[in-house]
């Protein structure tokens, strides 16, 4: 029957606790602090050759590496700190931004708002009345201006002669009947606009902008405001050119 040697599992605990003390404090030895420096300091200066002793110069650079070096380890400290709470704070006032964000957007639910657009919708607005909201966009004058409405399929069902205006951009409207006189359902029709650039005297195509209701708004990808405009589709906030009051 084997017997344990308690003496000699005592010994082995007692250097295992003594190796694990002198590694957790191996860095704090390593690292000089206020008190160490000065205490450094007055055994150098108590130890110094009387005949031979350190100059003011000398002694001034000593303390000064050392206040350097200290005061360097504390800006790095507050650095660290500095950088933590400046995050903290961004994360912050970006949750803020998005929210005000969101809050504006809400806002403009049921507003009516003008984009760039070949399409326009015509839209029904009684029993029997329907309108078309539109605008062309250009600057300056234009001459024999016409807007040709075109059906699903390319055809043209109506023209609209505007005639001439010294300054754009021109709204116009359309209230959704063919050249024939008769009413066109709602729904999506496809602008083709031109007009007589009076500087050149040639014919030249004219932008069309779409009016329309905002119907809702969402975020899309990362974190942009999308509109729903009823009749168009999906725009997002920075293609609006105009609100209406």
């Amino acid at each position: 029957m084997s017997t344990i040697d308690t003496s000699a599992a005592s010994y082995l605990e007692s250097l295992r606790s003594n190796t694990a003390t002198q590694n957790e404090s191996e860095s704090e030895r390593n690292t000089m602090g206020q008190e160490d420096f000065f205490s450094l300091l007055t055994t150098q200066l108590a130890a110094q050759d009387p005949t031979n002793p350190a100059s003011n110069e000398e002694m001034i650079s000593q303390m000064t590496s050392f206040t350097m070096a200290e005061g360097i380890t504390d800006l790095g400290d507050k650095f660290d700190t500095f950088t933590s709470q400046f995050s903290e704070f961004l994360a912050n006032n970006t949750v803020n931004q998005t929210s005000n964000k969101a809050l504006q957007a809400s806002s403009m639910v049921g507003r009516q708002v003008l984009v760039e657009s070949e399409q326009a919708a015509l839209f029904q607005v009684g029993e029997e009345e329907y309108m078309m909201p539109a605008q062309l966009l250009f600057e300056g004058g234009m001459n024999d201006i016409r807007v040709n409405v075109q059906d699903s399929s390319g055809k043209t069902i109506q023209t609209l002669e505007l005639g001439a205006t010294s300054e754009g951009p021109l709204t116009y409207t359309w209230d959704g009947k063919n050249s024939s006189g008769e009413q066109m359902p709602a729904g999506l029709y496809t602008i083709k606009a031109t007009g007589i650039d009076p500087s050149s005297g040639q014919r030249t195509s004219i932008t069309n902008g779409s009016y329309s209701t905002v119907s809702s708004v969402r975020f899309g990808a990362g974190n942009a405001l999308d509109m729903n405009l009823a009749g168009l589709g999906n725009y997002s906030m920075d293609d609006i050119i105009e609100v209406a009051p």
